[in-house]
């Protein structure tokens, strides 16, 4: 059903409306709404003004958390961002994900480990019981 969802298309899920800022591997792109309630906010808001937010057909004053997740979608469309509310989402996207690369953000794992595992900070103060160890004489 995510052929159905594309840019700037707002769609309305089970808790939250959201708006999809591209279509990637199949799964729509998509951008979270933060409620007027909600008092927290983030660098990566943008808030939308009543128009634009009438034309999306969504409640006054929403923002936009400019932070982007990978989700199949099967909801419906309710309304449409217009191009220059695209813009300021989208450099708000670019200008969050600098931030992040600079602030170090959440490495990504490049293998599965077990929880099994020993940690790996632990790994590199056990030495193995096998290991030889070698004497060097200095002449």
């Amino acid at each position: 059903m995510t052929q159905s969802i594309c840019y700037a298309d707002v769609v309305r899920l089970s808790r939250t409306d959201a708006v999809c800022v591209g279509v990637h591997a199949g799964q729509a792109l998509l951008c979270f709404m933060v409620p007027p309630a909600e008092n927290t906010r983030h660098r990566a808001d943008v808030s939308l003004s009543w128009c634009e937010s009438a034309q999306a057909n969504l409640p006054p004053d929403v923002r936009v958390r400019c932070v982007v997740q990978a989700r199949q979608v099967r909801a419906p469309v309710v309304g449409q961002l217009p191009p220059s509310t695209m813009q300021r989402i989208h450099a708000t996207i670019m200008r969050e994900r600098t931030s992040q690369t600079a602030e170090g953000g959440w490495p990504r794992r490049s293998t599965l480990h077990s929880k099994s595992a020993p940690h790996a900070c632990l790994q590199k103060n056990i030495r193995s019981q096998h290991a030889r160890t070698r004497s060097v004489h200095y002449a």
